[in-house]
């Protein structure tokens, strides 16, 4: 059997771009095409190498659990270890869906077209043609899937840029409509940020005397966090009045803040 490895790579590369593609929009991640396309050369990469090495059954697993690490260390520039193997496990699950789906539509189109496109073409050249009907199909339904996930419901984001201290950070924040958070006194919106950011580890050092106490209620309970007013709030070039509190445990769809949508528009 003759394996092209042209043909090899861009069949690896497509299928671990939707993957990558797919997992993202699941776990609503800010999608970095450089990093998903970098990482998708590299799965196909590996796919040649894996067929021209031809390891042991055993060896072949491992190395290929590895090599999807590494891929997903490519792909997704997540802050915590609990943040990766989340996305490392959809990832896996959504390779192992997606490689199913193109056997069951491939032996479909065997059994349905092959007595079709077999009266007319070379084999060699209607197996391929099953095959890109089969990755064709998989692209049209990832991009549906995609387009549904992201429609009414897509991640909007800015970059927020905050003085404290006399120190400056950009920071890239989710735009969330759902965050009415308002400091009870001044009635200011409140900008919440990932305490284990740079800005949020700077906020926990300021002495308590200069922070605003800001009540909330939430689905999981009732709480109190605390927050500041700084020196200069500036989104999409205009300054902002509001209060930056940093709050912990916290996911904003893998970016570093969650500003209310008031302050945006």
């Amino acid at each position: 059997m003759k394996i092209y490895a042209d043909i090899l790579f861009a069949i690896n590369f497509s299928m671990d771009f939707i993957s990558f593609f797919i997992t993202s929009m699941i776990m609503r991640r800010k999608i970095n095409k450089k990093r998903i396309l970098l990482a998708s050369a590299f799965g196909g990469i590996y796919g040649v190498v894996d067929i021209l090495l031809n390891l042991d059954t055993i060896i072949s697993i491992v190395v290929s659990v590895l090599s999807s690490l590494i891929m997903c260390l490519i792909a997704y520039h997540e802050k915590t270890i609990r943040r990766f193997i989340g996305m490392y496990i959809v990832h896996w699950g959504i390779s192992a869906t997606l490689g199913g789906f193109m056997s069951i539509l491939y032996s479909f189109l065997n059994s349905v077209l092959g007595k079709y496109i077999e009266n007319y073409t070379y084999s060699q050249v209607y197996t391929g043609a099953r095959f890109f009907i089969a990755l064709a199909l998989a692209i049209i339904i990832s991009t549906v899937f995609g387009r549904f996930f992201s429609s009414e419901k897509s991640v909007k984001s800015t970059t927020i840029n905050v003085v404290v201290n006399k120190c400056s950070y950009s920071i890239e924040a989710l735009c969330d409509s759902g965050n009415l958070l308002t400091e009870p006194i001044s009635g200011k919106a409140v900008i919440l940020i990932n305490a284990e950011s740079d800005l949020g580890r700077k906020i926990e050092e300021i002495p308590e005397i200069f922070k605003r106490f800001i009540p909330y209620k939430s689905v999981g309970g009732n709480g109190m966090i605390k927050g500041i007013i700084p020196e200069k709030i500036e989104i999409n070039g205009s300054e902002r009045a509001g209060i930056i509190a940093p709050i912990s445990k916290i996911n904003f769809a893998g970016y570093e803040a969650c500003v209310p949508s008031v302050l945006v528009n």
